[in-house]
């Protein structure tokens, strides 16, 4: 892979990159990664994106990330040495998603591939699509993506693809390249088991027929202290997350971001009936689960070849958890001669080829390709 990286983020500049990348034969399609701070908007940014024949894709999140830099503002070309197959899905919010959504993408070949996966994280689909994509797959194709939008709660236009930028979109790119993807997080348990009595998708009514907000602020105050205000629930939720339980294998975190009245609304499904057990962590437990996701990552490239691409998916509330030390734990992911790029989304994809693939927060996903 190729990439092209403006600090400033500014939209001339990504022409720029764009022009550069269309005239060169060893590039056959393109991934684009910005942040937020840019402020894009279609008005500026279709025209450019309009213009390019070469199939690309990509996404705004809160920040970027390039070797071991994190950017708010900045923008990310990535050229592809495999053409991309692509499908982008518009008003995902509003569709029941039909099962042969990805049939343009074609069936799986046998050969190892890799398929990205961004999406408007205010779409509230992820789980849905997710479905989609593994009734027509199955575990042929392992998975990396994630949610993008902003920290401010907006949803705004933030799928970028040929057609131009997007709002409540998805964009699902197959690429015909190895690689290797695990996912870990570091968050342990507080609290629970607590049974989901009452949700409807990200909104958590009652936890064991109580009030979800009475049961979930008991636990987290009798460890941090009398709770905020609703504005500021997000001040101390970040740090108490929910662990949805699975059998033999590390629990699903989800966010608890927004309390209203007595139900809590997370980033991502809550199924009722599942579950779930109130969570914690230390900055070295995440620092230690994202090394152990790197290892694991490059394990399973191994059968293809050495990593060159380190490609990160982080959940921009890791950040916040880790705050000075997140600069550890992108120091634990450089590795000599592999270029690392990625991004802190507000939520995280992975299929591993080994299970289903799944939307997680507060999680850090790491890929490995050889070129």
């Amino acid at each position: 892979m190729v990439t092209f990286l403006d600090k400033a983020g500014s939209a001339e500049a990504l022409a720029q990159f764009l022009a550069s990348a269309q005239s060169d034969p060893n590039i056959a399609g393109l991934m684009i990664l910005a942040a937020d701070g840019n402020g894009f908007a279609p008005e500026v940014l279709d025209p450019i994106l309009q213009q390019v024949t070469k199939p690309l894709f990509g996404a705004i999140f809160p920040a970027i990330i390039h070797g071991g830099q994190t950017l708010t503002i900045g923008t990310l070309v990535i050229g592809l040495p495999v053409a991309p197959r692509i499908v982008t899905i518009r008003e995902l919010s509003r569709l029941a998603l039909p099962r042969d959504l990805l049939e343009e993408l074609g069936e799986p070949n046998g050969a190892p591939g890799t398929a990205f996966m961004w999406l408007d994280s205010f779409s509230q689909a992820a789980d849905a699509l997710l479905d989609v994509f593994y009734n027509h797959f199955g575990p042929a194709l392992r998975l990396l993506g994630g949610g993008a939008g902003s920290l401010d709660m907006r949803q705004k236009p933030c799928i970028i693809s040929n057609a131009g930028l997007l709002d409540d979109a998805a964009v699902i790119a197959v690429l015909d390249l190895p690689s290797g993807i695990a996912a870990r997080h570091g968050w342990v348990k507080l609290a629970g088991p607590y049974h989901v009595t009452e949700s409807e998708k990200n909104v958590i009514h009652s936890l064991n027929w109580r009030p979800a907000a009475t049961v979930y602020s008991a636990v987290v105050s009798s460890v941090a202290g009398e709770m905020p205000p609703p504005d500021r629930f997000y001040e101390v939720s970040r740090n108490f997350p929910f662990g949805l339980q699975r059998y033999g294998v590390e629990r699903i975190v989800r966010d608890p971001f927004l309390v209203d009245g007595n139900s809590l609304i997370c980033v991502g499904d809550v199924p009722q009936g599942s579950l779930v057990d109130i969570l914690t962590g230390s900055k070295e437990s995440l620092l230690v689960a994202a090394d152990e996701a790197l290892m694991i990552a490059e394990s399973r490239l191994a059968a293809h070849g050495r990593a060159t691409t380190l490609f990160l998916v982080d959940c921009v509330s890791r950040m916040l958890f880790l705050d000075d030390h997140f600069a550890g734990e992108l120091a634990l992911m450089n590795m000599p001669g592999v270029e690392m790029v990625g991004a802190l989304t507000l939520g995280e994809i992975a299929g591993t080829g080994r299970d289903y693939p799944v939307f997680y927060n507060k999680t850090a996903v790491v890929g490995v390709f050889d070129r």
